[in-house]
């Protein structure tokens, strides 16, 4: 019995040595879904990031703007934002391919996120 009183007490100083004060518990926990990261297509990431890349190079050719990384950000952004927007306006762009009809819509989408970037720079 006493080297297990002897062994948790080592343990208790091993954690009060780690830097947090003792009974600290951090508010913020972080944990990873390993398998659904194991689970991601790769290939629709990267389908996704090309297709913001082409929405974000029309937005900018549209309302101007430059650079690959400004290129890529307001393209995913615009993604979202123009799904979201064109869902709940319940717009149907009529577009049958189903690559043009999401380049279309990020592109709205980016042309919306540059123009309120403008306003409220």
């Amino acid at each position: 019995m006493a080297k297990n009183s002897k062994s948790r007490a080592d343990h208790k100083q091993t954690k009060r040595q780690s830097g947090a004060p003792a009974g600290f518990r951090s508010p913020i926990r972080l944990s990873l879904d390993h398998e659904a990261l194991a689970a991601l297509d790769k290939r629709a990431i990267a389908a996704q990031v090309g297709i913001g890349v082409a929405a974000g190079w029309l937005a900018s050719w549209l309302v101007g703007g430059s650079g690959l990384l400004q290129y890529i950000v307001t393209g995913l952004a615009g993604s979202l934002i123009g799904g979201f927007l064109l869902e709940r306006l319940g717009i149907d762009l009529g577009i049958r391919n189903q690559t043009a009809s999401r380049i279309v819509t990020a592109t709205i989408g980016a042309v919306v996120v540059v123009l309120l970037a403008r306003l409220i720079h």
